[in-house]
């Protein structure tokens, strides 16, 4: 029998699908928006017309064909947030096709113009994405970085839809990781959002992946009952892609019920849908598959033919050891310019708050102040009223009892400079001998004398 190891039975990652723009998507209502933009019957914006299309398509090359749409109409006006968007599903579109290269490339590409609008959002979903990328490639440490990195970006946000399915992604890469108790968290923290939103496909999303989960437990019937209902409700959005995968697991769970038919009908189908949607990967798992079932069965011809197919594919999707590793230069760098960005948003947050808080206490100081300027402003124009009336009392006083001149040099002085004159009469009645005393001094001295 042809072994290999249960960590990367299935590298799902397909839950990029729906973190665009939470929308999810639905082939039904792609098929009527394509019919409008063909006849020209629309009455929104054609990039809006665009964008909607790209998201609900299911079918990978069509997607790539409305998203290259989107970004050349983009391009013409410089709208940042549509070539977002078109980059985003363009590495949706490659992604799904099984070239990562390409998709990662799109994606840092839509990265750089969420970061040029300032889109939080934008640029936690396209995290995600990125992880999802690496989840497919088999880089566990890059995708676990990107997880928690684009969840904690998404948890500032008010996307809640967004915030599920990366939530589901991060469950699904624990999963690849057999951390099986780790999914089962983000699993049943997702689900309940969903399940709050009314949200059909993270819905049948959710419980495919709890039955993947239940499958590698051995849960068979949980199993069976949860993927069963997944795929109820995939098929009627046309979603295929996971549908393929769910199939793989039933097969899975009725090889261990020994039901050989059953099994390998589950694992054709799954062939059947990948090879009819260009799924890559999937049809490179499914083949594996079928070469094992034929090799239990002792049919090692047919068991050859399909394993041949499985290598044919598997390179095809899985050779990417030099593009990885150059990647992987790009992804270190990258994670470590995000993290210093979110550090620094973080810090300018706390710098404006603490610009605020300097600022009103600024404010309050110079009010303070101002208001002190204003008090002494008052009290000095009061004294100095208060002096004023004074001294004009005092002058008048002044003037009352001395002739002005001299009123005017006891002002400037602080004294009176003796004067003579030839003829004056004084009557003094309190000064005893003091004719006798003028007759013998001269006016000055007289003065002085009697200051």
């Amino acid at each position: 029998m042809i072994y290999r190891n249960k960590a990367n039975y299935f590298t799902i990652g397909l839950f990029y699908l729906i973190i665009n723009l939470a929308n999810g998507q639905n082939q039904k209502l792609a098929d009527s928006l394509i019919s409008q933009y063909r006849l020209g019957s629309y009455n929104v914006e054609e990039k809006v017309l665009l964008l909607d299309i790209a998201i609900n398509e299911t079918n990978p090359d069509r997607k790539l064909e409305y998203s290259e749409k989107l970004i050349n109409k983009a391009a013409l006006d410089s709208s940042f947030n549509f070539l977002h968007s078109g980059f985003l599903q363009k590495g949706n579109s490659f992604k799904t096709m099984g070239n990562y290269a390409l998709a990662l490339k799109s994606y840092f590409k839509s990265i750089d113009y969420a970061n040029r609008t300032k889109n939080l959002l934008g640029s936690g979903k396209l995290t995600i994405s990125i992880a999802d990328t690496y989840s497919e490639m088999g880089n566990s440490d890059n995708a676990e970085s990107y997880y928690k990195l684009g969840i904690n970006l998404l948890r500032k946000t008010n996307d809640s839809v967004s915030l599920a399915t990366a939530l589901l992604n991060a469950g699904d890469e624990a999963f690849n990781s057999l951390k099986y108790n780790t999914a089962i968290k983000y699993f049943e923290e997702s689900g309940i959002i969903f399940k709050n939103k009314d949200h059909l496909i993270g819905t049948a999303y959710n419980k495919g992946n709890i039955g993947m989960v239940y499958a590698e437990q051995g849960k068979d019937n949980l199993a069976e009952l949860n993927i069963n209902e997944a795929i109820a409700i995939l098929e009627e959005l046309e979603d295929y892609y996971p549908i393929s995968v769910y199939l793989t697991f039933m097969s899975d769970i009725y090889v261990r019920k020994s039901d050989f038919l059953t099994a390998l009908n589950y694992a054709e189908r799954s062939l059947k849908l990948a090879t009819q949607y260009g799924l890559k990967d999937q049809i490179s798992e499914a083949n594996l598959k079928l070469s094992e079932l034929y090799e239990d069965k002792g049919d090692l011809k047919a068991s050859y033919k399909y394993y041949k197919d499985y290598i044919i594919y598997r390179d095809s999707v899985i050779n990417l050891k030099n593009v990885q590793e150059a990647a992987d230069l790009r992804t270190n760098y990258e994670v470590s310019q995000k993290q210093a960005e979110l550090d620094l948003v973080d810090q300018r947050r706390i710098n404006q708050r603490n610009l605020s808080i300097a600022t009103a206490i600024g404010l309050f100081l110079i009010a303070l102040l101002a208001f002190g300027l204003y008090r002494r402003y008052k009290f000095t124009r009061k004294t100095n009223k208060i002096i004023e009336e004074e001294r004009n009392r005092s002058e008048n006083l002044l003037l009352n009892i001395l002739p002005e001149e001299t009123a005017q040099e006891l002002k400037e002085t602080g004294k009176v400079k003796g004067k003579k004159y030839d003829n004056i009469t004084v009557l003094f009645t309190d000064f005893k001998g003091f004719t006798s005393f003028s007759e013998k001094l001269s006016p000055e001295s007289l003065v002085e004398t009697v200051d």
